[in-house]
C-alpha cells in the first residue's frame, strides 16, 4: 500500500456506525456505573439510619442509668416540710409508666426527674426542686421526647425479697428499689430490655 493511500485512509475519520457503537457502549457503562453508585448511596443511607437509631437508643438507656443510679438513697425534705420519696413509680394514665425521682445535679442541688412513657412516646422532664414549694409531676417543667414510635413500655421494680413489682414504693419498707427493669417495644424494631441495679 502506498504512502498516499494510507494518509487518505487515516484522514477519513470515524464512520457513523462506529460513533453509534461507541455511544451505546458509553451509555451501557454509564447505566451500570449509576446503578452501582445508587446502590452504594442507598446502602449508606440505610446504614446511617441504623447507626443513628442505635446511637439514640443507647443514649436514652445511658441517660436512664445515670438518673436511676444517682437517685437519692434517702427521703428528701422540701422547704415546705413535706418528705419527698427518692423514687416513686406507677402506671401512666394511658398505660406505660411514670417514674419520678430526686437526685443531685452537677452543682449538688436537688432536681426532680420524671420519665413518662405513654401514647407512643418516652419523654423526660427535669427541673430544680424549688426552695419554696414542692415540685410535682403536674408542674410546668419542659418535656423532652426521647423516643418516638414506642409500641409498648413497661417498668418493674425489684424489692428486698427479690420480687418484681409493677409500682413503687408500695409498703414503704424500702426507700428505693434494688433494681429497675425497663422494657420498650419499638415499632418495626422489636423489644429492648435494660436492668439497672441501684447501688
Amino acid at each position: 500500500m502506498s504512502r498516499a493511500s494510507r494518509t487518505e485512509r487515516t484522514q477519513r475519520g470515524f464512520t457513523l456506525l462506529e460513533i453509534l457503537v461507541a455511544l451505546a457502549i458509553f451509555a451501557i457503562a454509564s447505566a451500570i456505573a449509576y446503578s452501582g453508585l445508587n446502590a452504594v448511596a442507598s446502602t449508606k443511607s440505610s446504614l446511617d439510619q441504623e447507626i443513628r437509631f442505635w446511637r439514640e437508643l443507647g443514649q436514652v438507656f445511658d441517660r436512664m442509668e445515670m438518673d436511676f443510679t444517682q437517685t437519692l438513697p434517702h427521703l428528701l425534705r422540701a422547704d415546705s416540710g413535706e418528705l419527698l420519696p427518692p423514687l416513686s413509680a406507677r402506671t401512666a394514665e394511658a398505660g406505660g409508666f411514670l417514674i419520678e425521682l430526686s437526685r443531685h445535679d452537677a452543682e449538688r442541688s436537688p432536681v426532680h426527674v420524671v420519665y413518662r412513657c405513654d401514647n407512643g412516646v418516652l419523654s423526660l422532664s427535669v427541673e430544680p426542686i424549688n426552695r419554696n414549694q414542692t415540685t410535682t409531676a403536674t408542674s410546668a417543667a419542659p418535656v423532652y421526647p426521647l423516643l418516638r414510635n414506642v409500641d409498648d413500655c413497661t417498668a418493674a421494680y425489684l424489692d428486698a425479697n427479690n420480687a418484681w413489682r409493677s409500682a413503687w414504693p408500695g409498703d414503704q419498707a424500702q426507700i428505693r428499689p434494688r433494681a429497675i427493669r425497663i422494657r420498650l417495644s419499638l415499632v418495626g424494631r422489636g423489644q429492648f430490655e435494660r436492668v439497672y441495679y441501684l447501688p
